[in-house]
């Protein structure tokens, strides 16, 4: 089955007592991260394709992440950085 992308979503509920996520997603982009993790315990498949799947995943398997903002000197700074330390490296 197919999914517009209205319908499409991924829902991550933590249980607290079992200490686990349990995740659903139809969306392929994230479904190639889930799989990287782990193994699903269900999917939902089109011919060969996987449209949608579930994983049962750890506590620690999960992590939550800031986006950074860096102003331009901070991002001319973290380039130089990087440039002096693959140039030390080589």
């Amino acid at each position: 089955m197919q999914y517009s992308s209205e319908e499409k979503e991924t829902t991550c509920v933590y249980d607290y007592i079992d200490n686990e996520w349990n995740i659903y997603s139809c969306i392929s982009r994230h479904m190639t991260k889930l799989y990287k993790i782990g193994d699903p315990y269900w999917e939902e498949k089109d011919g060969d394709r996987v449209t949608a799947a579930k994983w049962k995943l750890k506590a620690n398997q999960i992590r939550f992440a800031m986006e950074t903002k860096l102003t331009d000197e901070q991002r001319k700074a973290k380039r130089e950085h990087a440039r002096r330390s693959f140039q030390q490296s080589n």
